[in-house]
């Protein structure tokens, strides 16, 4: 079937079945498949809890290592959009299997995210050091994890998303206000960026066979 094809009436059941599936296949790479962000994110993952755990925090490092789960979700829309889907936008549907997952992680976040932050300010009523967590960098500490919830929502769609992501985004608040999370830690942050980088280029191999299939210009680059 070639992308002209696709236009063209549907002579049988099977030639419907076939295009069904591979418009289902690539709308995948709307939500669910990141393909080579799913890399990008494995990769900052992995370096981002290194460079935390072995190196000094100075400043300009600390707002850099900060900025990597934003340079992961800038690379997951870029890639979408003017790559994976730049033959046009098709949503993928997700099945009520999926909601529900993603509806309990949200759950799961939010409450890890109050549990964190009513701590935080519990103790620190008992010191009578409220303010400090109103002042930067504790200020961006506390946006980060309260954002978490909602962050997750928007862009966690796989397991890799969820795996990286919270990773990600509980570095970025560690180390904004100058602590690290200790050595042992970057053992866990390989394992899970291992399953990232290896889930993400399984989907863009799958991607690239998909465009062959569609006969769609570029698919063997």
């Amino acid at each position: 079937m070639t992308h002209d094809n696709l236009s063209a009436p549907l002579s049988s059941p099977a030639d419907l079945k076939r295009l069904t599936d591979l418009t289902s296949r690539y709308a995948r790479y709307s939500r669910s498949a990141g393909g080579l962000s799913s890399v990008v994110g494995g990769v900052l993952c992995a370096l981002t809890f290194a460079v935390g755990a072995l190196m000094p925090l100075d400043p300009g490092l600390r707002y850099a290592l900060a900025s990597a789960p934003l340079l992961w979700i800038a690379s997951k829309e870029l890639l979408r959009y003017f790559y994976y889907q730049r033959s046009g936008a098709a949503a993928e549907r997700l099945s009520a299997r999926h909601r529900r997952a993603r509806l309990w992680m949200t759950i799961y976040l939010a409450a890890m995210s109050a549990l964190i932050i009513g701590g935080l300010f519990s103790g620190a009523m008992k010191k009578g050091r409220v303010e400090e967590l109103m002042q930067w960098p504790s200020l961006g500490y506390l946006g980060i994890v309260a954002a978490l919830p909602f962050i997750a929502r928007r862009w966690f769609w796989s397991v890799s998303d969820f795996l990286v992501g919270v990773l990600l985004f509980c570095q970025a608040a560690v180390v904004l206000v100058g602590i690290n999370y200790p050595a042992p830690w970057i053992v866990i942050a390989a394992s899970f960026s291992f399953i990232a980088i290896l889930t993400g280029l399984r989907e863009h191999r799958e991607y690239l066979q998909l465009r062959g299939e569609l006969g769609l210009s570029g698919s063997s680059h």
